[in-house]
């Protein structure tokens, strides 16, 4: 059955590695509710992005270990719910008010 879940990943901050991140998802048609991407304050040649997705359990855990062949990606999270995705999304959003 599908649900919402939220995914985060941290990456190498290089210029198409959205479009990789996307491409792995549309070639397993995932449907992307919500994408932050964000470049880490105090590293500019790391970054991320939390998505949020509309998927089965099992499609999720192939997403991740495809995210995870790429070689830029540093990690892959997932959790069932939106909760993380909003939480992850607050947090991002005030260490960019910070600084």
């Amino acid at each position: 059955m599908k649900q919402d879940y939220s995914l985060e990943l941290s990456a190498e901050n290089n210029f198409s590695i959205l479009n990789r991140i996307v491409n792995v998802l549309n070639r397993r048609r995932v449907r992307i509710k919500k994408l932050v991407a964000h470049e880490v304050s105090h590293d500019f040649h790391k970054g991320g992005a939390t998505l949020l997705l509309y998927t089965t359990p099992e499609m999720i855990e192939k997403v991740k270990h495809q995210l995870e062949k790429l070689i830029e990606v540093e990690y892959v999270n997932y959790h069932s719910g939106d909760e993380l995705f909003h939480e992850i999304n607050d947090r991002n959003s005030k260490e960019v008010v910070l600084n």
